[in-house]
């Protein structure tokens, strides 16, 4: 037996059970600027997190890092960071720093080299999990890959599909990804696109072309329900700044994969032809018209 289930309804409970992230202010050393740090303090990190502390002297007087790099992607999620854009960090930044800074910066430098001489270079605390500063869709999770790849990221899982950002859209593993389930040996995945406007790009990744061990996630089990559009619908690859890839005609028919959520609003994962190739993305929920779908038989329906 079957029964007729509310799209919107099963939106909603999705929206209702999920977990609102919070974004955090993370600091390796908080008090660096302070106090004088000891070694023994510093030694209980990785390299990779010291990179990072010693790093937060200079962010804390706007200090500009090199865009995509991994000090990049973490101080510019931090809300206590603002780079200085005008003139040098030579002539801005550096004559700020105090003596205890500069010592505390030349110990943890010193504990670094220490640790890379003698092969401790990984063992320590690890670097937290940069801040959260997006609303992630319902079903993804956070996911580590291996660092200082730039992938390319296009809107369905194929290199023959639409790709954002002009034909450039791609996603730095030195930041936060999130990742959903897989299709056909790609991933998909929701990342910060630009962190100065908070957008977000969700799109896919071709595993093939990815360094290092990639955490298991499940095969996607979308639905394809067509759909002709009874009115005129945006769509966009950003659920959260929601900016518009296109504008899809009353009358067009596109493809139904999936609900999602997230904390504010509730969407439709579509397929669609974009300037003659094929691109997935999001519409809000009831935009499409589609009142009732079915379902199979729920327990005791």
């Amino acid at each position: 037996m079957k029964h007729i289930i509310s799209l919107a309804l099963c939106a909603a409970l999705l929206l209702a059970v999920m977990p609102v992230a919070w974004a955090e202010t993370q600091y390796i050393f908080p008090d660096s600027n302070k106090r004088h740090l000891t070694w023994d303090e510093v030694e209980a990190w990785n390299v990779e997190a010291l990179n990072i502390g010693f790093n937060e002297i200079w962010a804390r007087h706007g200090y500009v890092f090199r865009v995509g790099g991994a000090c990049y992607n973490w101080f510019s999620q931090q809300e206590w960071y603002h780079p200085i854009t005008s003139g040098t960090n030579e002539k801005n930044v550096l004559p700020k720093a105090s003596q205890l800074e500069w010592d505390n910066y030349h110990l943890i430098k010193d504990v670094m080299s220490y640790k890379r001489a003698y092969g401790l270079a990984n063992q320590g605390r690890s670097l937290p999990m940069p801040p959260l500063k997006f609303d992630v869709l319902s079903g993804f999770e956070y996911i580590k890959l291996q660092e200082k790849q730039t992938l390319a990221v296009y809107s369905a899982p194929s290199t023959a599909s639409w790709r954002g950002a002009n034909g450039r859209a791609s996603v730095s593993t030195s930041g936060r990804v999130y990742a959903y389930a897989r299709e056909n040996n790609w991933l998909m995945v929701m990342y910060e696109a630009n962190a100065s406007t908070n957008a977000v790009r969700v799109g896919w990744v071709d595993l093939s072309g990815v360094r290092g061990k990639v955490p298991e996630t499940a095969v996607a089990g979308f639905s394809a329900v067509p759909v002709t559009l009874g009115q005129a619908v945006q769509v966009t690859d950003d659920p959260v700044a929601m900016t518009p890839i296109t504008t899809l005609p009353e009358g067009a028919t596109v493809t139904w994969l999936a609900s999602f959520s997230t904390s504010s609003h509730l969407w439709d994962y579509i397929e669609f032809t974009f300037n003659g190739k094929v691109a997935r993305g999001f519409v809000l929920n009831g935009d499409l018209g589609l009142e009732d779908t079915e379902s199979e038989d729920w327990a005791n329906g």
